[in-house]
């Protein structure tokens, strides 16, 4: 079972959840005006009313905290909150009360990890009765299914009712199977290898039956899709996408991936072709466009930086490094321009020489060399030796351009 689906709460559902308790603690029911003189006539229209109110349950601060979440659920859900939300909301609650018990436990018992693994079990396995009481039997079974739709990478294939009921019922037998593996290896029934050849065999008989359940190709397409869609996530988390913006660039994602199949089979006889070069460059920007259009400039740079290699090791290693968030930014911004420029000075060079033009290799080759070392300089004057020795140690830097291929030169 995929935790991610499960522990991921983005920022904008924190946000709902701190407006929402601030709002009910600061709110005061007002007294309840005296209710006008009404004949027996219209005395029925008033009593429903009246009985609403006076049943609809006020949990105070002492009463027991599922109880106080259920009535914040029913609460936003009388707002017209969307049940997704809802769950997540609940959810983020959960974490939050499980992460400050695990800090107390950990206090008492030193960071054991047994103990410590011992207590996540036990999340693991409470989680769907949490989340029940909090959303109610039909949130709950909304919530759940749509996670099983993801994790079970039946995708987009589009599934009939009892098509979907089995897949839950394949799924949470798949769950039940992993939560007893993970009980078993904290109680110690069972040693290491024979829990890891448990859960592959699980996972396998899962497999086979949605197979078996779907069709060969039905099942194939689910798993390319699903696929797809789990790398996709795993590359998003750190901007945290709505659902309309992650299906968008899911939709990006897949049209690139069937361009680049095509592109790559029109060309498999000549890879090294300008043709397929800037082809293939016009496909990357094309796709970089359309995620900086979805996502927003800002979130499309913080999610460049996120996946970049060198941005990761400088913000682990600041301060061992001597960096600060200017330092780091402006080293990435010069790595990223130096890539860009010598991409791109590569590309004008070979375009000319498929032109028929006779092209100075060497020359173009010294003038990368050279690029490559005023950049280099440039960035130890900026840093300082001992710091930029250490990044370069590291293999924060790369400056050394690919050699331009001399074999293609022109008589």
């Amino acid at each position: 079972m995929s935790t991610e689906i499960r522990h991921r709460a983005s920022l904008l559902f924190s946000v709902v959840l701190a407006v929402v308790a601030a709002v009910l603690v600061l709110h005061r029911p007002e007294a309840a005006p005296a209710a006008p003189v009404r004949t027996k006539a219209d005395a029925p229209a008033v009593m429903p009313t009246m009985a609403s109110q006076l049943q609809r349950p006020q949990y105070p601060n002492f009463a027991p905290v599922p109880d106080q979440r259920r009535w914040l659920i029913d609460q936003m859900r009388a707002m017209g909150v969307p049940n997704k939300v809802l769950a997540r909301v609940a959810l983020e609650d959960l974490e939050k009360r499980q992460n400050q018990y695990a800090t107390e436990v950990s206090k008492q018992c030193y960071g054991d990890p047994a103990t410590l693994a011992a207590l996540q079990v036990q999340f693991d396995r409470n989680l769907d009765r949490e989340m029940r009481a909090a959303l109610g039997d039909g949130g709950f079974k909304q919530w759940d299914r749509e996670n099983m739709l993801r994790e079970a990478d039946s995708g987009k294939v589009q599934l009939t009712a009892s098509e979907s009921d089995a897949v839950y019922d394949l799924w949470k037998k798949l769950q039940e199977q992993q939560l007893n593996l993970e009980q078993a290896k904290v109680d110690g029934t069972m040693d290491p290898a024979d829990i890891s050849d448990a859960l592959d065999k699980a996972a396998s008989d899962f497999n086979q039956q949605m197979k078996g359940l779907l069709g060969d190709d039905r099942y194939a397409k689910s798993q390319q899709l699903g696929n797809a869609a789990a790398g996709l996530q795993q590359d998003l988390a750190s901007v945290s996408p709505s659902d309309s913006q992650f299906q968008q660039l899911l939709k990006a994602q897949e049209q690139w991936n069937d361009q680049q199949s095509a592109l790559e089979k029109q060309y498999q006889n000549d890879p090294s072709s300008p043709d397929y070069v800037a082809q293939l460059k016009a496909l990357n920007d094309a796709r970089e466009q359309t995620y900086r259009q979805v996502l927003g400039a800002d979130a499309f740079s913080a999610l460049q930086k996120g996946q970049d290699p060198g941005y990761n090791e400088m913000k682990k290693h600041e301060t061992l490094w001597g960096l600060d968030d200017d330092k780091i930014n402006s080293v990435y911004e010069t790595l990223k321009y130096y890539n860009k420029a010598a991409q791109d000075y590569q590309q004008q060079v070979s375009n000319l020489q498929a032109q028929g033009q006779n092209v100075d290799w060497d020359a173009a080759n010294r003038n990368l060399q050279q690029f490559a070392s005023q950049t280099g300089q440039s960035l130890q004057d900026y840093l300082g030796e001992n710091s930029f020795n250490k990044m370069q140690q590291n293999g924060v830097f790369n400056l050394s351009p690919p050699t331009l291929p001399l074999m293609h030169s022109k008589p």
